[in-house]
This record gives structure tokens, C-alpha cells and sequence, in this order.
């Protein structure tokens, strides 16, 4: 958990490899360091996070690049004002839109937030992470997802499968399927719908040399981390 932005948090591992995993509730955050934490940010993030029109996804995406930048800060003993942002190759193009890196930092990270939640993970390989809030109708949205999870949310919303669980299912595998595509640098740039990643409540499964586990969040979301294994 990341209590503040006042203090560099200190780096853990986790699973074997160098992994740390960091998760932050904005609401325990004041306008104090808010600000602060604005105060961090590029220009090129200045101007997204003032394109949000909500309140709270721009709070949100605030707070997760600026803890974003103290914690890939920390690893580097770089202040976090002065970390800078840069892409790695994208793997189908070889354009600089893949995976966001650190220019200079021997670590692989990635940043998730959604209103409430903020999920960060570095690591020495590279990651991916998400973190989602239940949507209000996730029979609609399981269309975009492989054929088999569509057919376990659908399942669930029926009460065939997990009493009803349709919205804790949905999450759970699109936290996974988004963690995974953010980990191999393509994104949603690849269709969500052509890899399973299950909707169980399974804590890890593999998908070719990654390692995809759920991260604990509370109530109404649900989150992922995928590592190259």
C-alpha cells in the first residue's frame, strides 16, 4: 500500500523475481498532495490529465503518475520531478509506442488507475498491470472478450455458473487480458478476444513465458499483474 507521497516507499520482491507491487486509494489522498504531485508532472502529462472532463479521473490519473514517478524514482535515487518518461519499441512495428519505460532506469514498470484505485508495479523483467472497478452491465462488455470468458460471464449472469457472479468474473479476466497486452508492450492494439485468461478465481495462470496473478483490491474491483517469466 502507498500511503503518501511525502515518502519514497522502499521496493519489495515478490514470486522470486524483482517485483514490487504497489496499490493506492485516492481517496486517502488530500488536495495537499494533489497539488504536490502535479507539481511532478511533464508538460505532456499536464495536458492529459487536463483533458479528463471528470473530476476523478483526472484526480486519479494525477496521483498514479505522480506515485508513479516517486516510486520508479526511488529505485534510481532519482527525485520523482525529475524522472523522465520515455517508450519502448512497439513489438509489431518497432515504432516507439510500446511499453512506457524510465529513460536511464534499470527497471521495467507499469502504472494502472481507474476512480478510487492505483495500482503500480516495477520490476526487473517486463510487466503489465490493471486495475478495473465492477461496470455497471458486464453481459454488454463481454463481447470483447475470448469466446470462452464471454460464455462463463454470460453463464453467471444466468445463475448456471457462480450464482450469479457475472461482474466479479468479468473484471477478473479483463484486469488479466489488459495486464497481460500492457506487459508485451502491444496493448489494446491486440484484440482482447484472442487470449483466455479465465474468469475462475484461479490466483496465477500462464500464458506462453508470462505469469499472469490477481492482485488483492478491495470490493468492487478487480486487478492483475503479468511478469515475464
Amino acid at each position: 500500500m502507498l500511503g503518501s507521497l511525502l515518502d519514497a516507499p522502499e521496493p519489495r520482491a515478490e514470486a522470486g523475481v524483482g517485483l514490487g507491487v504497489w496499490r493506492m486509494e485516492t481517496a486517502r489522498f488530500g488536495d495537499h498532495e494533489l497539488e504536490l504531485g502535479a507539481g511532478w508532472l511533464d508538460e505532456a502529462e499536464r495536458e492529459r490529465a487536463s483533458s479528463y472532463v471528470r473530476a476523478e479521473l483526472q484526480r486519479a490519473y494525477v496521483l498514479a503518475h505522480a506515485a508513479a514517478r516517486l516510486v520508479v524514482g526511488a529505485t534510481t535515487d532519482t527525485p520523482p520531478e525529475k524522472v523522465v518518461w520515455g517508450r519502448h519499441a512497439c513489438p509489431r512495428c518497432g515504432e516507439p509506442h510500446g511499453r512506457p519505460r524510465a529513460e536511464g532506469a534499470p527497471v521495467e514498470f507499469s502504472l494502472s488507475h481507474t476512480p478510487g484505485q492505483v495500482l503500480i508495479a516495477v520490476a526487473d523483467v517486463p510487466v503489465g498491470v490493471d486495475v478495473e472497478r465492477h461496470p455497471d452491465d458486464p453481459v454488454a462488455l463481454a463481447g470483447l472478450l475470448h469466446p470462452r470468458e464471454t460464455d462463463e460471464i454470460s453463464a453467471a449472469a444466468h445463475g448456471t455458473l457462480d450464482g450469479g457472479r457475472a461482474t466479479v468474473r468479468f473484471t477478473r479476466a479483463w484486469s488479466r487480458t489488459e495486464a497481460y497486452l500492457k506487459g508485451i508492450g502491444i496493448g489494446l492494439g491486440r484484440d482482447p478476444h484472442l487470449d483466455y485468461l479465465g474468469t475462475d478465481d484461479a490466483p496465477g495462470r500462464t500464458i506462453g513465458p508470462w505469469v499472469v496473478r490477481d492482485v488483492a483490491v478491495p470490493e468492487g474491483y478487480g486487478a492483475a499483474v503479468a511478469v515475464l517469466g
